[in-house]
């Protein structure tokens, strides 16, 4: 199993692209990721939006655009007021007018791709179900899904409806966790064998996060850990060749 790594760009390539929008994902894709992990919540409309703080203002142009929607939820947007932000500015200016992306975006930018999908539903002050719904709704029956939450109530409301359910977590799960989900994504410092040893033996995966040291990616492989995320693809991969989005058609530009 220690051969078999993957690796998942965190919110993309967060490194060199803004994080959780679509050129950042688009770009871990081509530098070979196996997958991209990204962080979803509802919009005040019900759309599901790429996003991880509470408030866009971290990652948009939120106070030159609506100053007085400053510090307010994500969730309290509309996805029109959304669509008015500049989400790649922040970065760098070559990626200025870059949106926040809906789910359904990415869903139609990696369509005839078998990149896999970590999703992160964030926390959100409606019904885990419905929640969990929408954000089915909008990956449209897509493969290869992980739907995953810190929170422990979306992560057991996607369980009867979604076959990959991971948690996410900071320290290592108990037992009963280990029996009731399929994926672990455990922070890298608290991974060790005995954990990996322990989810195996449930039928389980460990993914590792958030990892950008080539020498910890290689001591969690020796481990047998199943993926580690990443900020950084092209440092989690410098031998590997660039490769084109697997396995069909390249991702549309």
């Amino acid at each position: 199993m220690s051969g078999d790594l993957r690796i998942y760009g965190h919110r993309g390539q967060s490194a060199t692209h803004p994080e959780n929008t679509v050129p950042a994902l688009r770009e871990a894709a081509r530098l070979g990721a196996h997958g991209v992990e990204f962080d979803v919540q509802p919009t005040a409309d019900g759309s599901i939006v790429l996003m991880h703080d509470r408030s866009p203002m971290r990652t948009t142009n939120l106070r030159d655009v609506q100053r007085s929607k400053v510090g307010v939820s994500v969730q309290r947007f509309t996805l029109a007021e959304l669509a008015r932000l500049d989400a790649g500015s922040w970065k760098s200016p070559t990626f200025a007018g870059t949106p926040v992306p809906t789910l359904r975006d990415v869903v139609k930018a990696f369509r005839d791709t078998d990149v896999r999908f970590a999703v992160e539903l964030k926390p959100a002050p409606v019904d885990p179900r419905a929640y969990v719904r929408a954000v089915l709704d909008e990956l449209g029956g897509r493969a290869d899904v992980t739907l995953m939450s810190f929170d422990r109530s979306l992560a057991e409301a996607a369980l009867p409806v979604h076959p990959l359910v991971g948690l996410v977590s900071r320290r290592q799960p108990s037992a009963e966790d280990v029996g009731r989900f399929d994926e672990f994504h455990v922070n890298a410092r608290r991974v060790d064998e005995r954990l990996v040893e322990r989810v195996h033996r449930a039928g389980g995966t460990v993914t590792a996060w958030t990892v950008d040291d080539l020498r910890q990616i290689e001591r969690l492989r020796a481990m047998g850990v199943d993926a580690v995320t990443t900020n950084d693809v092209a440092a989690a991969l410098p031998s590997r060749d660039l490769l084109p989005i697997r396995p069909s058609n390249p991702i549309e530009r």
